[in-house]
């Protein structure tokens, strides 16, 4: 997953925590927000969801269970993407 990827998945959640329509719209339909906002596809196996997390939203996968291929494109070394993975929680580990 390229740095621009996630640079624009970040900037389209920080947009929403000022943007209620767009809140709203992220709240209801993540993937289809994320690809209309963005322009990016995302597969569709994955299960993304978003939550509020008192205010603050958060992107994570359905369960906390990354899919396969969502592994494999972040498997060789772009740990950073985890620290500002919206719903990352390293405590959990």
């Amino acid at each position: 997953m390229s740095e621009t990827t996630v640079a624009a998945v970040d900037a389209l959640v920080a947009r929403a925590q000022d943007d209620a329509a767009l809140r709203d719209r992220l709240i209801a339909d993540p993937k289809g927000t994320i690809e209309a906002e963005t322009g990016l596809t995302v597969p569709a196996d994955w299960n993304i969801m978003t939550r509020d997390n008192g205010g603050s939203l958060e992107l994570a996968f359905e369960n906390d269970e990354l899919p396969d291929d969502y592994l494999e494109l972040v498997s060789g070394g772009l740990d950073h993407y985890y620290d500002s993975c919206p719903g990352f929680d390293p405590s959990r580990n």
